[in-house]
């Protein structure tokens, strides 16, 4: 029989053989953020979902909260940390995710080094 908190966690098969457990995963968020919403959408595409996330008010400088600067210094959503791996920027979050989660969900970057490389030109352009 399970538990609550097995029913909570989301377990998804690293490459490694380790399982992530979505206690591996704390996200700062902020509502109508599109890089928050980026990386949002890629945990949700690896099946990392039910994740720790913390919703912070920009109006009421939430992100400048002590919490928020303990993981990102500079006081900036999203900020994730994945198994002590803290990461503060969308794009290099999303690509971390992918490449560290290759065989999990859906597989964002190609292998192949020609479509590798014109996904990576499109989202960087």
């Amino acid at each position: 029989m399970s538990s609550p908190r097995d029913k909570k966690e989301s377990v998804a098969e690293a490459e490694n053989g380790h399982q992530v457990l979505s206690d591996d995963i704390f996200l700062f968020w902020a509502s109508g953020s599109l890089p928050c919403w980026r990386v949002q959408i890629v945990l949700e595409e690896k099946n990392l979902n039910g994740y720790k996330n913390k919703l912070v008010s920009l109006d009421r400088n939430e992100h400048k909260s002590g919490a928020v600067l303990k993981q990102n210094p500079r006081g900036q959503v999203p900020s994730l940390n994945f198994r002590s791996v803290v990461l503060n920027e969308s794009m290099a979050t999303c690509i971390f995710l992918d490449s560290s989660k290759k065989h999990e969900g859906t597989r964002l970057i190609p292998e192949e080094h020609r479509l590798q490389a014109r996904v990576l030109q499109l989202t960087f352009d």
